[in-house]
């Protein structure tokens, strides 16, 4: 139970980490602001952050076997997600650390469109899983238990998430077809 709790206490401080590059990196895009050592103090610390509550979430499925199994796919929607918008970042995550470069490298051609792709599904992937594990995390901390609560969480976690969505696709996608486009 104690790795549980420690992976809930990284996983709220990755979604925090998360805020702070997404809001930073939303600013320097609009305002055409580049600073290398910033833009890479935040990456990769949420980088790190979230590589190690990826490692701790794999253990507690794979090792504590923490519900291993999910028998009702559609009672069980969240974990369903939960665990695919997981997979999906990390397999996303490579090409999103290495998107300006390589979007540099294939202006005009069909492949800056598919790393394109890739950031919108990449951004879809992150806000999905904060969207469906947020509340999951109090849970598992004690510090939540009235449902109706939860639900409320839930839906602002949601909203949030989708408002996040639309905004960093929109401003970054924006601004890498004007620079590369």
């Amino acid at each position: 139970m104690r790795i549980k709790k420690l992976n809930a206490w990284l996983a709220l401080l990755t979604v925090a980490l998360l805020l702070i590059h997404e809001t930073y990196q939303l600013f320097a895009f609009i305002l055409f602001y580049y600073n290398p050592v910033m833009t890479k103090i935040l990456g990769y610390s949420l980088a790190a952050a979230f590589i190690l509550h990826g490692i701790l979430s794999a253990y507690c499925l794979f090792v504590l076997h923490d519900s291993k199994s999910v028998a009702y796919k559609k009672m069980n929607i969240k974990t369903v997600l939960q665990r695919i918008s997981g997979l999906a970042m990390i397999l996303l995550l490579p090409l999103h650390i290495c998107s300006f470069l390589l979007l540099q490298r294939s202006a005009g051609t069909i492949i800056f469109y598919l790393i394109l792709a890739s950031q919108v599904l990449f951004y879809a992937a992150i806000n999905c899983h904060v969207a469906v594990s947020f509340s999951s995390a109090f849970i598992t901390l004690g510090y939540l238990e009235d449902m109706d609560k939860k639900d409320r969480i839930d839906r602002t976690a949601w909203i949030i998430s989708a408002l996040l969505f639309i905004t960093t696709s929109v401003v970054i996608i924006s601004v890498y077809n004007r620079m590369f486009g």
